[in-house]
């Protein structure tokens, strides 16, 4: 069993500039004589190394805007919205969350979100900043209509519950650190049953 050792394990080297990477170091690795426990183990490393175990988990920002595209399509649903609407991640945006048309005929926006803040959202304030958004697409689509924050909370809110609205808000100032307004100027009256556009 001795001389199977040594043959098995001989490396013999011809031209010592053709060796490359693995070869240098299976030569300095692999030593007549070493046993057959040495070599085998690293090749069971190699292989575990190489060789995924299971697939890689899903990046947190990648199910977030999974989410957040479901719930835009849901959005443009509920709201008759024809256009399509791309969801952006971008790193800052000084809006933090903002939508604009991407061509002048208006049937395609792009809705940037700013990850930071996307992070720190649970999925009933993220349908609330999405609902806003989609409240300026809303307009965006039917002239002669005036944006203004109130009437895309107004347009928001025909398929979020208010208490969403103060939610994002509150949340929005805090990462701002901004004192913001009276809930009331952007969200109107509480119980307010005016008809909306």
């Amino acid at each position: 069993m001795g001389s199977f050792r040594a043959k098995a394990y001989t490396i013999v080297v011809t031209d010592e500039r053709k060796l490359n990477r693995i070869g240098r170091w299976l030569r300095a690795t692999v030593k007549p004589r070493s046993g057959w426990l040495e070599p085998a183990l690293s090749v069971v490393f190699i292989f575990m190394v190489a060789v995924p175990v299971a697939p890689d988990p899903p990046n947190i920002l990648n199910v977030r805007v999974a989410l957040a595209r479901e719930i835009v399509n849901h959005l443009r649903s509920e709201l008759s919205i024809r256009s399509e609407v791309d969801i952006v991640l971008v790193k800052y945006h000084p809006l933090v969350f903002s939508v604009e048309p991407e061509d002048a005929r208006k049937q395609r926006f792009r809705l940037s979100m700013e990850a930071d803040f996307l992070l720190r959202l649970d999925d009933e304030e993220l349908s609330a900043a999405l609902a806003h958004e989609m409240g300026h697409v809303w307009i965006f689509t039917h002239f002669p209509f005036l944006h203004t924050e109130m009437l895309a909370n107004t347009i928001g809110q025909r398929v979020v519950p208010r208490r969403s609205f103060e939610r994002i808000y509150t949340k929005l100032w805090a990462y701002e650190r901004t004192t913001g307004v009276p809930m009331d100027e952007l969200l109107g009256p509480v119980g307010d049953d005016r008809v909306s556009p």
